[in-house]
């Protein structure tokens, strides 16, 4: 499937967004293996099909002149929510944005919990605030994603959803085909959904954190380049456990009733590797800075939910 090529430019400085306001310029982290942009919505990506995207040098040399994962063609990484009062609601880098667009934030010193890249964004809707903060080591090859959904009002049977169309093989084959499945040697399909190219194998995948709500599973596509509904990834999406199509990966979680002013923290994973049999291996130990947020008593990692009515 060729997919449709992106006809507005949704990056730099001065460009006019969706609302008229000038972006500012997106964040750059980079590592040995992995060089990422941050956006204006929040996501991955520098805005719309601009690169960096998502680079992954599987060498760890920092030789990021391979194919970007994310910009070719139709370019798509984002999240979504769903509950009874909002109905679903959603940001991607290509331009979406449902909680708005704002210019990322580079977290350094203390902020940055000991990560050599770290970065944070935050955007709002008239029910709820979600902020992304992104993670990783110079020698990593994922990113730590940890996602808080603060409510303003009382929502039912809320859940949130994380999508990204890769495309690891464009660029020197020609090909949007991956080679997709949900689960592998080490996860199970609620807990890992990965592509990798066709021709190099390399993959890109979500992976679910330790201590996220058990009520949680992913999906495949159908297609490439949008957010899916949380209420259908949960579901399974159409049920597909494997693909070798232009198709997206998708993961979400239910989180069931939230009060007013609750917060809730998901932590989870992009894992990168050269087979997607074997990639997330590392995933399921929390690195040193990722523990060290539960002695600083930041909401704690994973599955966390406060009140801040009850706190005051």
């Amino acid at each position: 499937m060729m997919k449709k090529k992106v006809t507005m430019a949704l990056c730099g400085l001065g460009v006019l967004g969706i609302a008229g306001s000038a972006f500012a310029a997106p964040l750059t982290l980079t590592g040995n293996y992995l060089k990422v942009g941050i956006s204006d919505y929040g996501t991955l990506g520098s805005n719309g099909s601009t690169s960096p995207g998502i680079l992954h040098d599987p060498t760890g040399t920092s030789t990021f002149t391979g194919d970007d994962y994310l910009t070719p063609g139709t370019p798509h990484e984002g999240f979504s929510f769903n509950s009874t009062e909002t109905g679903f609601i959603q940001n991607s880098n290509a331009g979406s944005s449902n909680f708005g667009t704002t210019s990322p934030t580079l977290l350094v010193g203390a902020a940055a919990n000991g990560y050599d890249n770290a970065a944070t964004w935050t955007g709002s809707n008239g029910s709820l605030t979600v902020t992304n903060s992104y993670f990783f080591n110079i020698g990593d090859e994922r990113i730590l994603i940890q996602t808080t959904i603060s409510s303003s009002r009382a929502l039912t049977n809320a859940a949130f959803a994380r999508s990204e169309d890769p495309d690891p093989d464009v660029d020197t084959y020609g090909s949007y085909a991956t080679d997709n499945q949900r689960g592998n040697s080490l996860f199970s399909m609620a807990d890992f959904v990965g592509a990798a190219g066709a021709n190099t194998g390399l993959t890109i995948a979500l992976l679910n954190g330790e201590g996220n709500p058990v009520d949680r599973n992913t999906a495949i596509g159908p297609g490439c380049c949008s957010n899916l509904d949380p209420y259908y990834v949960l579901a399974g999406g159409d049920g597909t456990t494997s693909s070798a199509e232009d198709d997206s990966i998708n993961m979400a979680w239910r989180l069931g009733d939230l009060a007013a002013d609750e917060s809730i923290l998901l932590t989870y994973y992009y894992v990168f590797g050269e087979n997607i049999d074997t990639t997330g291996g590392n995933g399921t130990v929390p690195e040193p800075a990722t523990l060290a947020l539960m002695g600083m008593g930041l909401l704690g990692l994973g599955w966390s939910r406060r009140n801040k009515a009850k706190s005051k």
